[in-house]
């Protein structure tokens, strides 16, 4: 589930999406033609209003998610973020959860895609929380809720704060290795040619 959740992600997050109407900008909506996002009236944990992403007819590991990129505070470079906010389930068959992508410049990518402590079935409203370290060449945080399967997810309250360096962080680290371009004209050998065959 850990890979799968992984993979699946970082292909969306490189992907094309759409915004999706009924949701206020600049949240967007990715796979559409499984999932459908909205806000709505119904029980939200404060105000008039929550965001949610609702399955349509989904067959297998069919992953939907909500999400927005922003640039990092002048304030959060160097420092400690919490990321907070409530989230209730129904019918999640297979699982659901939030993730928070810190990425710089320097190839750094810090994440939690809470991989670790996914959400299944029928909950009520409850705290969830990601804390990642912002590096001074941080050049984008990508953030949301995601939903593999059948199921519906409603978020409300998102928040952002620096916390203290004794607050444990959540996620994991990786060096992505920039690599020079390769084969641009296209007239590389392919795996067939490269065989022999």
């Amino acid at each position: 589930m850990r890979i799968l959740i992984s993979m699946m992600l970082i292909i969306i997050l490189n992907s094309s999406y759409s915004l999706a109407e009924p949701l206020p900008r600049p949240w967007a909506h990715h796979n559409q033609e499984n999932y459908e996002a909205g806000v709505t009236t119904d029980n939200p944990f404060t105000g008039k209003y929550s965001a949610y992403i609702r399955s349509r007819e989904v067959e297998g590991n069919t992953m939907g998610t909500l999400w927005q990129a922003i640039k990092p505070r002048p304030d959060w470079f160097g420092e400690r973020v919490r990321m907070t906010l409530y989230m209730k389930t129904l019918g999640v068959k297979d699982a659901a959860g939030l993730f928070m992508r810190v990425s710089t410049y320097g190839g750094l990518i810090n994440y939690d895609y809470m991989y670790d402590r996914v959400v299944h079935g029928d909950t009520d409203w409850h705290k969830q929380m990601i804390v990642l370290d912002i590096p001074r060449d941080t050049s984008l945080i990508d953030f949301g809720v995601w939903i593999i399967g059948k199921g519906e997810v409603q978020v409300d309250e998102f928040r952002f704060d620096v916390v203290d360096n004794k607050l444990r962080v959540t996620g994991t680290s990786e060096k992505i290795e920039f690599s020079q371009p390769e084969n641009l004209d296209f007239e590389g050998y392919t795996e067939v040619e490269k065989n022999g065959n």
